[in-house]
């Protein structure tokens, strides 16, 4: 064997390598991202589920009505992976509801989860869903 087919054997050795270590890296970074996003979904359909439950009874008297939007105020919440002792992601939970008719009544119910991977661009988990009295 000659000295340039050792060195050409190297190079190919140490591309073959390169692809997969960047592979492990892409596949590992993916699943950490996925795992935010299920866990972003989560706290989203949390705050979704605490506004579908509150009261809003236009039948009695007085009317009954706590699903406005000063009753869910923005909610910093922390984005957890299971089975990792890190910090977690910080995240912010952005809850709209506004009026869709008053004849019948029905209220739009929008959360955002927001939250930032790595510090590349901001994420947004959105849930929407609508809502009428006495629900």
């Amino acid at each position: 064997m000659t000295l340039v087919e050792v060195v050409i054997a190297l190079a190919i050795a140490g591309l073959t390598l390169g692809g997969i270590v960047s592979g492990y890296i892409y596949c590992t970074t993916s699943a950490i991202k996925a795992e935010l996003a299920q866990a972003a979904n989560a706290k989203a359909l949390e705050r979704m589920e605490q506004a579908r439950s509150a009261q809003w009874d236009t039948s009695s008297w007085p009317v009954v009505d706590q699903l406005v939007a000063t009753n869910f105020p923005d909610e910093p919440v922390t984005l957890d992976l299971p089975g990792t002792n890190s910090a977690g992601t910080s995240a912010t939970i952005k809850t709209t509801i506004a009026q869709i008719s008053a004849t019948p009544p029905v209220r739009l119910i929008h959360v955002d989860c927001i939250w930032q991977f790595r510090g590349a661009d901001l994420i947004t988990n959105s849930i929407e869903t609508c809502r009428a009295p006495s629900q």
